[in-house]
């Protein structure tokens, strides 16, 4: 037994390295954690945005005999298509919303069709007589034009297991078309 190190030394050393190891290791599944909640926020994020340009270019573009019949083949489309989110359940809500300019310099609301069960109302308004619009530049509808406007809303749920890493919340994603 002639080691430079006495016994009882050793084996605080190593119980003091076990207490540094799970301090370390505490704080690497933290931020893996963090990191996982943060790719994935991103990723919803960035398919609300292509799902409400993609609406909003449907609902533009779209196919039926009616206006009416257009915009809810678009939300139909709209809902099939965003298969990672389910926007037709409690957690989703698309608003598909068509502005028409008067010609006197007014914008108001002339269709309004919504999907999914998340109790949000659009920000642009209801539709209604009377209800005046105002959109991000005055010059986005011609006189006696209509502009397609897609508003999506997604209720994010972080994926980690612990609830103070990620926060939950609603994602709002709009698109104006003309």
């Amino acid at each position: 037994m002639n080691s430079s190190v006495p016994r009882f030394l050793s084996r605080k050393k190593s119980g003091q390295a076990l207490v540094e190891f799970s301090f370390v290791l505490l704080t690497l599944v933290l931020l893996v954690f963090c990191l996982m909640d943060f790719c994935v926020a991103i990723y919803e994020k960035q398919l609300l945005a292509n799902l409400s340009r993609e609406a909003a270019n449907l609902e533009a573009r779209g196919i039926g005999q009616s206006p009416a019949q257009i915009m809810a083949n678009a939300l139909s489309a709209i809902e099939q298509e965003a298969t990672p989110l389910n926007l037709s359940s409690a957690s989703g809500k698309v608003i598909l919303t068509a502005v028409t300019n008067n010609g006197m310099g007014k914008m108001f609301i002339s269709q309004q069709v919504s999907g999914g069960g998340l109790a949000q109302s659009s920000k642009l308004g209801p539709m209604g007589v009377g209800n005046q619009v105002t959109l991000p530049t005055t010059n986005l509808v011609q006189v006696g034009g209509t502009c397609y406007v897609a508003e999506i809303f997604y209720a994010y749920k972080p994926p980690a297991p612990i609830k103070f890493v990620g926060r939950s919340g609603v994602f709002y994603d709009v698109a104006y078309f003309q």
